[in-house]
């Protein structure tokens, strides 16, 4: 983008809405279906846990709940998977995802993978916090894919703002986005540049310092939305980022099908 051709007015018009109530709503919209999962050690009394996470996706598909996640996500429980001592987690909910995958394209292709949560207690995923309380029901499935130039709101949960505040209490403090510029688009993936001079906080309720955040591990499997005229509509799940050049990438939702499975092209 060519900021010295940018009106100064508008840009600060822009930063004050997004500063407002819109900008938070638009920040805190897409947290409202995601969770944290983790997995590792399980909690006693007196040691230190030894755990990883990263962020699902709650989505109702054809009236079935499933969690919509990076492959990558799975692969490190799976070389923990079996130890009696390990869990697995997405919020307060305990499942062995091994058991309940719907389809998976492996790291290495999609990076995708799809959890059945029928027959589980989803009043464990819920809370009162907006945060992870709903399933995202869409509108139509599959979504329009995202052009070069459109804005998206995406967010999750930052490892490296993880606290354990007792042997058995961990926090996850969101980091969220409600407008970040897609600036690429192809048929497996889209990326969206961080424009780190135009970021406005809109909501810090630890003191956290978004803009020194560069290594966002843990948002890996987040929602990426879209807002079209008067819908939502979940346009993507982020499985990567470039620390170096400040680049997020994401795979588009429209290679899930409603049933929940994978197709490997958007055509």
């Amino acid at each position: 983008m060519d900021y010295e051709k940018l009106d100064p007015k508008l840009v600060k018009k822009a930063k004050e809405a997004a500063a407002g109530p819109l900008g938070q709503e638009m920040a805190k919209f897409p947290l409202r279906f995601a969770k944290a999962v983790f997995f590792g050690d399980r909690p006693t009394k007196g040691k230190l846990q030894n755990v990883n996470n990263g962020t699902v996706v709650l989505l109702n598909l054809n009236g079935k709940p499933i969690a919509l996640t990076c492959s990558h996500v799975l692969d490190s429980y799976r070389q923990i998977h079996g130890n009696p001592n390990t869990n697995f987690q997405i919020g307060d909910l305990e499942l062995n995802p091994l058991d309940r995958i719907i389809d998976e394209s492996d790291s290495s292709h999609l990076d995708l993978v799809t959890i059945d949560l029928q027959g589980l207690d989803l009043g464990e995923l819920k809370n009162d916090q907006g945060i992870g309380s709903s399933f995202f029901t869409p509108g139509r499935w599959p979504p329009e894919n995202v052009k070069r130039g459109d804005f998206v709101a995406f967010g999750g949960f930052p490892g490296l703002w993880r606290q354990s505040i007792s042997w058995r209490e961990i926090v996850f403090d969101s980091w969220s986005s409600g407008a970040t510029k897609v600036s690429a688009v192809s048929e497996h993936y889209f990326v969206c540049q961080f424009e780190r001079e135009f970021w406005i906080e809109s909501i810090n309720l630890h003191g956290r310092d978004g803009l020194e955040l560069h290594k966002i591990g843990g948002l890996s499997g987040c929602p990426v939305f879209i807002h079209r005229s008067i819908y939502w509509e979940l346009v993507g799940i982020v499985y990567e980022f470039s620390e170096d050049f400040d680049l997020m990438y994401a795979r588009p939702t429209i290679l899930v099908r409603e049933d929940g499975t994978i197709k490997e092209t958007n055509s």
